[in-house]
């Protein structure tokens, strides 16, 4: 782990920052959704789900084995993870502005997901514009 870090740039730190954030949020993602109740939520997605995970495992194995491109995989992975969730996230907060129950979901939820998924964006998009190594 020490030679991970021995020769590190701000956008190595980044990245695994994004890798961190989205991991922990896919986990959370599911915990919470999945405990809600009998019938998985209506902004829940799989899809959301698999993307967050798949883009936080690429970008901590390409630091870690250091491959140069893989900012920018992951980086995609959580974009279009994002976007997902953002959909997904138009049904609940329809409701709310419109004060009729008709598509459901939690909006607070939804809200919230899209926060740490829109920061694990962010900052793998800024790290990946960024050198990771000297």
């Amino acid at each position: 782990m020490k030679r991970l870090f021995q020769d590190a740039k701000p956008g190595l730190y980044l990245s695994l920052a994004a890798a961190v954030i989205a991991l922990a949020g896919a986990v959370a993602y599911v915990i919470i959704y999945m405990a809600a109740g009998e019938t998985v939520d209506r902004v829940f997605s799989w899809l959301t789900l698999g993307l967050m995970l798949g883009g936080a495992a690429v970008t901590l194995a390409g630091e870690v084995l250091k491959l140069p491109f893989t900012p920018i995989l992951g980086g995609a992975c959580f974009a279009v993870g994002l976007a997902n969730h953002l959909v997904e996230t138009a049904y609940p907060l329809a409701d709310v502005l419109t004060g009729v129950p008709f598509f459901g979901g939690n909006p607070t939820l939804a809200i919230a997901f899209s926060v740490v998924f829109g920061l694990a964006a962010i900052l793998n998009v800024a790290g990946a514009f960024m050198a990771h190594r000297k």
